[in-house]
Formats: C-alpha cells, sequence, structure tokens
C-alpha cells in the first residue's frame, strides 16, 4: 500500500503532514480475459473487471483521544470494460468518529447484513448475498461498530432518501459476528419498513496452512438461499470453489478456480463457472491477474 502523503508531496499539496500521515491509498486491479455463454446460447469474448476499486482511508487523532475516521472507495470495473469513458462507480464514502465507545459512521457504507457474510465471500462470487431488497451497500447510512474482543457488533439506520435513491423507505441493519482461532461466525439482520426481514447465517473456518471452508444461508419470506465454498493451498498455488442454490429454483450455479502466486498481492488464475438456476445455461471460462495494491 501507498501512503497518500507521498501523492501529496509529489504534487506539490502543503496538507499538514500529521494530517496525511495516517491516510492511505490503496487498491485491487482484477482482470481477465474470456468467453461468455448466457442462457440463450450466445458466447461472446470479454473482458471484465471483477471487484476491481480505488479507495483512500485513514484516520486523524484528535486531542481528546479519539479519532476522525475516512474511506472513500470507488470501482473500476466500468472503467476498464465498458468502453473505458464510464464514470468510476460508487462504493464506500463515509466520514466516522472513532474512540472507546466504538465508531460511528455516516454516508455509503455497507450494510451490516451483507458485511456477515462477506468474510465468506473469498471468491468474490456475490451469489451468496442475492437476496431481494437486500443491496450489499446504501447510501445515507448511519453505522455504528464495536468489538468485545473476539465479538463483533454492527448496526445501521438508513432514512428515506427524499430523492427517491435506495430502496425508498427506511431501513435497519445489524449483525453479530464471532472470529477467534480460525473460527468465524455470523448473524445478520435486515428489514426495510413495511417489508419482510432479512435474516442471513455464516459460518466459517481457516486453518493455519490457509485452507478455507464457508457456508452461508440467507432468507426472506419464501426466498432462501445456501452456498458452499472452500479453498485448498499448495504452496503458492491454489485452488477453490463454490457452489449455490435457491429454494424451489431449478439447478444451481457453481464456480471453480485455480491460481498461482506470483509475489506479494499479486497472482494469476483461471476461472470456469456454470448458472443453469431456473433451468438456464449460462457458463464462463476465463484467465486473469489480480494485483492488490
Amino acid at each position: 500500500m501507498k501512503k497518500l502523503l507521498a501523492i501529496a508531496v509529489a504534487a506539490g499539496l502543503a496538507a499538514p503532514m500529521a494530517v496525511m500521515a495516517d491516510t492511505t491509498l490503496y487498491g485491487k486491479m482484477k482482470v481477465s480475459v474470456g468467453s461468455n455463454k448466457d442462457a440463450a446460447g450466445d458466447s461472446v469474448t470479454t473482458v471484465e473487471a471483477h471487484t476491481s476499486r480505488i479507495g483512500v482511508k485513514g484516520a486523524t487523532p484528535m486531542d481528546n483521544g479519539m479519532s476522525v475516521t475516512h474511506k472513500v472507495e470507488f470501482s473500476t470495473k466500468n472503467a476498464i470494460d465498458n468502453d473505458g469513458g464510464a464514470a468510476l462507480g460508487a462504493r464506500d464514502a463515509w466520514v466516522g468518529l472513532k474512540g472507546g465507545f466504538g465508531e460511528v459512521r455516516v454516508g455509503r457504507h455497507a450494510t451490516p447484513y451483507a458485511l456477515a457474510s462477506d468474510p465468506l465471500d473469498f471468491m468474490n462470487v456475490g451469489g451468496q448475498k442475492t437476496i431481494e431488497d437486500a443491496p450489499f451497500r446504501i447510501s445515507n447510512a448511519i453505522a455504528y461498530l464495536k468489538g468485545f474482543g473476539p465479538i463483533g457488533f454492527a448496526a445501521a439506520y438508513v432514512p428515506k432518501d427524499p430523492n427517491g435513491n435506495g430502496l425508498g423507505v427506511d431501513v435497519v441493519s445489524s449483525l453479530v459476528n464471532y472470529n477467534n482461532n480460525g473460527i468465524y461466525a455470523a448473524w445478520g439482520y435486515q428489514r426495510a419498513k413495511g417489508g419482510r426481514p432479512a435474516n442471513t447465517v455464516a459460518l466459517g473456518y481457516t486453518m493455519p496452512a490457509g485452507h478455507k471452508v464457508g457456508f452461508v444461508y440467507n432468507k426472506k419470506g419464501d426466498n432462501k438461499n445456501t452456498a458452499l465454498n472452500g479453498k485448498y493451498k499448495f504452496g503458492k498455488a491454489y485452488v477453490q470453489g463454490e457452489i449455490g442454490k435457491r429454494k424451489d429454483v431449478d439447478g444451481s450455479y457453481k464456480v471453480l478456480e485455480a491460481g498461482y502466486q506470483l509475489g506479494k498481492g499479486t497472482s494469476v488464475w483461471t476461472s470456469f463457472g456454470k448458472n443453469d438456476l431456473n433451468n438456464g445455461d449460462a457458463s464462463h471460462a476465463r484467465v486473469g491477474i489480480t494485483s492488490n495494491f
């Protein structure tokens, strides 16, 4: 990760060093070349950016022992695989206050409900979080986070946006999780005013050698999803896969990936997937590179 201070100095900015020293520029580029086949059987060659992003995050200490925190993060996916002229996509954009009481954040933020299972989405498939009216991020959020040793708690209230964006109603979202000795367990809850509650349960285990296994179940009314995934490492190479199902929907989605680590934060990989939910026949084959900075 590169310190934003270096960029500020190079650009001749006169920001105070104490403020800039705790701010970090970071990002991830995950780009592939491959072939996608849709449910109609038509195949196209693709260049895709997947979960690529760039962001700035940090904290500014205050005299009273608390800190002002901040994060602004953009998706670079559209800028890469959508004619190169699309605007950067919105991800996180919030400012917070952190102290012994925990942390309060205000702005565009991932919902606690989605964050409950996010640590187990290590393949970035996202299918395990796909459920009616439960977006991963939402604007106008007021979030609170607090840790109690290995136990974490988060809650968010999202008031109705007068401009008609978001879900159009008040939303409450929360999570409780446990993360210790490789064991991860979480429960997430979310409800939009006048709607049905959504619940998610996530269970995972990471072995000392880096092997992983995870299970996620979420439910909203009759909408029920399950996902099972795993990762096995040997040396600098790995294989990982995920399968997901939906209640009363024929078929499943399946993804298999194999990769090799070239260096710290950088790997090459190949991925194969098939999605025959609702008797569809979509599939993909890709080769790609991931670079974290």
